[in-house]
């Protein structure tokens, strides 16, 4: 239908001033909104405490295993927080990212088989065993079981919050762009859980501990209150009884479909997902790195204390700050152009990894921060806008199958550092020189924008939310 609003347009619409009930219609409107988003804000907590993005809380994690005297067997005799003991435990970062790259790829797959109900109550029970299992670990167990159980809070969080994505659609039409990108930054803000390390006292013996016996809760929670299917957005959310009626093996079948094959093997598709995969992967080898880099400018242990435990969290997880504007971005000008920024901060994060100064490293964590919110805010974005309902589920797992692929190189290819533990400069030039390539991704794609979408609009309104009605399924 050509009279169909675009995104763009939903601001030029009014209301009719004819309508003598309009006024009873706005105060429903609004009273049903108003409880939408106390709904949505409710989920958005829940996550924000059990997402995948609970281990990018990386700094304080780490300072707080050194502090505890973890791994201190790797340093001289009375040392501690040698660069050797933060190298040996960087392997629990991004061996436990690569573990929940994969499992978020699965989550996505199994959701659209058996529902959001059955997928977030899951994905609860593995964060708790993560706990668990860090609650347990012993240096004599080695970094790999540390890693195992890190690696399970970033699976089972995600499926979680993967499970969760459908609640966008208790938003009109053309806030579900931004509410998309809000909910993308809450990955990021769950980073911010792990500052209570910092407390004095709490040992990540009692910390864990403490965390298994609220995954528990969680996962009695979620149980009870998540729908077993998504909501639409025309549907109101209420409580329902469990059930496996909905449970669908036939979806498996979805991945193999010829019209899939062909979209994983167009162009554009290939560029974004290379684009989007070393990104991460560059987001990823340098999280791991933040500690020792931050230990090679300065020899003030209250600055690296400081650094570690508050600066590393706060500004690497405040993601949720710029997700609105990426969305808002990309719903005004397409996705060519937040490709090409996202290249460019990629490359300014890896080149102030080299600066010299503590302040510079500031300014890195902040563009570190934007490669998230870029990247993952497109992710989801890219796939519900520009292509049908139907390719969201195979897609979403196409996409974290090459970011894993990709992931290779991070772990186990540079964790531990094979150059050296305090060798950043080869480890950064294999993540800068081949990122010159990633500028023909927007390149590719400018076409696509132009042709599909039109200056400055997003694809038509009413294919994008049919979409989103049936990508909670596909997530």
């Amino acid at each position: 239908n050509q009279d169909d609003p675009q995104i763009g347009e939903l601001d030029d619409e009014k209301p009719n001033q004819d309508d003598p009930y309009m006024s009873m219609k706005d105060v429903s409107q609004q009273s049903s909104l108003s409880t939408n988003t106390l709904i949505f804000s409710g989920i958005c907590a829940m996550c924000i405490m059990a997402s995948g993005g609970l281990i990018l809380g990386v700094g304080p994690f780490i300072e707080r295993l050194i502090a505890d005297g973890y791994f201190e067997d790797r340093c001289d005799p009375g040392e501690s927080g040698c660069s050797e003991q933060y190298d040996a435990i960087s392997v629990i970062f991004n061996g436990g990212f690569q573990m929940m790259t994969w499992g978020s790829c699965i989550a996505g797959i199994l959701l659209n088989v058996w529902g959001p109900r059955v997928n977030a109550t899951l994905g609860l029970t593995i964060l708790t065993v993560g706990c668990f299992i860090l609650s347990m670990a012993r240096t004599e167990d080695g970094p790999y079981v540390f890693m195992m159980g890190y690696g399970f809070i970033g699976i089972g969080g995600n499926f979680n919050w993967i499970s969760s994505f459908h609640y966008v659609n208790l938003f009109p039409k053309n806030a579900i762009p931004v509410a998309i990108a809000i909910f993308s930054g809450v990955f990021n803000v769950s980073g911010l859980v792990f500052i209570l390390l910092n407390i004095p006292g709490l040992t990540i013996k009692k910390f864990f501990t403490g965390y298994t016996l609220l995954g528990l809760f969680l996962t009695m929670l979620v149980a009870i209150v998540t729908p077993n299917l998504p909501l639409s957005p025309d549907k109101q959310y209420k409580l329902s009884v469990p059930s496996l009626r909905h449970v669908n093996c036939a979806a498996f079948k979805d991945l193999l479909k010829p019209e899939i094959i062909a979209a994983v093997t167009e162009k554009r598709w290939i560029w974004f997902s290379i684009l989007f995969s070393w990104t991460t992967m560059a987001g990823v080898v340098i999280g791991g790195l933040v500690n020792n880099l931050i230990s090679s400018k300065t020899d003030d242990e209250h600055t690296i204390h400081i650094f570690n435990d508050y600066v590393y969290p706060a500004l690497g997880s405040s993601t949720f700050i710029f997700t609105p504007f990426v969305g808002k971005l990309i719903n005004q000008s397409g996705f060519h152009i937040p490709m090409l920024l996202l290249v460019i901060i990629t490359q300014m994060t890896i080149v102030l990894c080299w600066a010299p100064t503590v302040e510079s490293q500031y300014v890195m964590l902040i563009c570190f921060n934007l490669i998230q919110a870029f990247a993952y805010t497109m992710q989801f974005a890219y796939i519900q806008l520009t292509y049908p309902a139907n390719f969201y589920g195979p897609l979403i797992a196409a996409i974290i199958a090459a970011q894993g692929l990709v992931g290779l190189i991070a772990w186990p290819g540079l964790s531990p550092n094979p150059f050296g533990p305090t060798a950043f400069t080869p480890v950064l030039l294999i993540l800068l020189i081949p990122s010159f390539v990633l500028y023909y991704a927007p390149y590719q794609q400018y076409p696509h924008d132009k042709e599909q979408l039109g200056p400055r609009k997003m694809k038509r309104l009413d294919d994008s939310s049919d979409s989103l009605e049936a990508s909670s399924m596909h997530l």
